[in-house]
């Protein structure tokens, strides 16, 4: 059977809403590449959006009985929360996302939450994956904020966690297809870098240094894309046996073909071929376009280390079909987070059966050794160095004085 619903990324083409109108696809979200509280993406990767396009594209999402859910997901403010005029001016900007059509917000910051709720009790809010939940007693505190859904990422796999929030009463969206490696060390930073680059000021690199030590430590070891947090199509029937009805997409800077292809898989419940062409696989393109444009515009010797390291993850595939039957199950039942995968190996046995890297099976993959630190591009990163175009500075939804800290 189907899912109950999808939620899903909008990159405001209204072409995505006529080209899944016949999914179970309730609601999409997205957001302004910069926003006074940020929206938990770096501005350079999201498409620009404007007021009235903004508008626009909401009332295409009505007109077909669906929602839409802004993303003011950032978990750090910088301090500017502090200023006496913050919080008034963020319910200024919680009405104006009101007034152009919004019918919830996506939020991780819970001082900001409980005062959008006490403003506006009856509007709709979900717990992001920023909120970093991986506890009962983390989701019922965001629940009496007035959260009405709880969206886990790193948790999502955690089966035992998963049942005692249903239990609990509490509505559960599953993130699916992001490629975040399984308790990554990076990923504090990494939400912190998003969260200070989307607001105004702020936007001081041009690359998120997080990724490119993920798409690294993924050069490493391909293998480890396998116990990642993503989730395959053919695995949501193990967590409707939970009792979650809730199922989130992402890819706010993907093209309207991937995101199609992306619902239709998880939708059908199946894919044939290589898992990773449904899935984020951020450790890859991010990384080696940022590279390729230090490389570029930098002459440092180190850049041909990155790149020699890299370049084979264009080459990755997973055989989705080539997974055990209950795979999944069998993760969701293990206790992972008390447990070494180097102990447990399970998942390192199927990924040398479902990875090959250049068609070449992963136990006889290589990779390029010598590898410098990161630490070593982060002065290239920064705006002053192969800045990119199309950057945003400021939010299109001004206040009248914006607060200082």
């Amino acid at each position: 059977m189907p899912a109950n619903e999808f939620v899903l990324a909008t990159n405001f083409d209204d072409a995505l809403l006529e080209r899944t109108r016949d999914l179970p696809v309730s609601t999409f979200f997205g957001g302004f590449p910069v926003s006074m509280t940020g929206g938990g993406r770096p501005p350079y990767i999201l498409p620009d959006v404007t007021p009235e396009k903004f508008r626009s594209h909401i009332e295409h999402i009505h007109a077909q009985n669906r929602k839409f859910l802004v993303t003011l997901n950032s978990n750090d403010l910088g301090l500017k929360e502090y200023s006496p005029s913050f919080i008034p001016e963020f319910l200024d900007e919680a009405s104006r996302l009101l007034d152009l059509g919004v019918d919830g917000f996506i939020m991780a910051i819970p001082i900001l939450m409980e005062a959008l709720h006490r403003e506006y009790p009856d509007v709709h809010i979900s717990a992001s994956t920023f909120a970093r939940i991986t506890t009962v007693g983390q989701a019922e505190y965001f629940r009496d904020l007035g959260a009405q859904v709880i969206v886990l990422e790193e948790a999502n796999k955690n089966f035992r966690l998963i049942k005692n929030l249903v239990a609990a009463g509490m509505n559960v969206e599953i993130l699916a297809n992001q490629t975040c490696i399984k308790d990554c060390p990076f990923r504090a930073q990494h939400l912190q870098n998003s969260s200070l680059g989307s607001q105004p000021g702020n936007a001081k690199f041009w690359f998120e240094a997080p990724i490119m030590e993920c798409g690294v430590e993924v050069a490493r070891d391909p293998g480890r894309l396998v116990n990642s947090i993503a989730v395959r199509p053919e695995d949501l029937e193990a967590y409707e046996a939970l009792g979650v009805r809730r199922f989130k997409l992402s890819g706010r800077n993907r093209a309207t073909d991937w995101l199609v292809k992306v619902a239709r898989a998880y939708n059908s419940r199946s894919w044939d071929g290589n898992l990773l062409d449904i899935l984020s696989y951020v450790q890859f393109k991010g990384p080696m376009s940022a590279v390729s444009q230090i490389a570029k515009d930098n002459a440092i010797p180190v850049i041909n280390k990155f790149k020699e390291a890299l370049d084979p993850l264009a080459g990755v595939t997973i055989d989705n079909k080539a997974y055990p039957s209950g795979f999944l199950r069998r993760v969701g039942n293990t206790d992972c987070e008390n447990t070494s995968c180097k102990v447990c190996g399970y998942c390192g046995g199927v990924a040398q059966k479902v990875v090959k890297v250049n068609g070449v099976p992963l136990s006889q993959y290589r990779p390029a050794t010598d590898m410098p630190p990161v630490a070593t591009l982060l002065p290239y990163l920064g705006r002053s160095n192969a800045q990119p175009s199309g950057h945003h500075e400021e939010p299109l939804l001004k206040t009248e004085a914006p607060c200082t800290p």
